[in-house]
């Protein structure tokens, strides 16, 4: 009888150990996930700030700023001379004439005109 109750306080022992270890291994690979999706999400936000300091690093040029001064505010250095280039003047779209010779047609009898021909 002694033997029994010895065998079955182990069992509990043994299921008891089993269960906390299979909650140790559960919390383990989701701490791993969580590890490698942080790691991805730094590599992109690494990126991003590379990306951001190369922008800021073009913007703190002294070509830049002047660039932008002369495009956008119309600044122009001392002894420099504007020079204004006008867009070639385009001519007006005339209406295209239809092929069925139905002038002031509606769609409907152009249409009528192009599949059954006619008048």
């Amino acid at each position: 009888m002694r033997s029994r109750i010895v065998l079955a306080i182990n069992l509990v022992l043994v299921g008891f150990v089993g269960w906390s270890l299979a909650g140790e291994i559960a919390q383990g690979n989701k701490v791993s996930s969580d590890l490698s999706d942080l790691k991805a999400k730094i590599a992109g936000l690494q990126k991003q700030n590379q990306d951001y300091s190369d922008v800021f690093s073009r913007i703190d040029s002294p070509g830049f700023v002047d660039k932008e001064a002369r495009l956008k505010l119309g600044y122009q250095k001392p002894g420099e001379q504007v020079l204004l280039l006008k867009d070639a003047v385009t001519a007006p779209l005339s209406p295209v004439s239809d092929d069925n010779g139905g002038s002031g047609l509606g769609n409907p009898q152009k249409w009528w005109r192009y599949f059954f021909g006619g008048n």
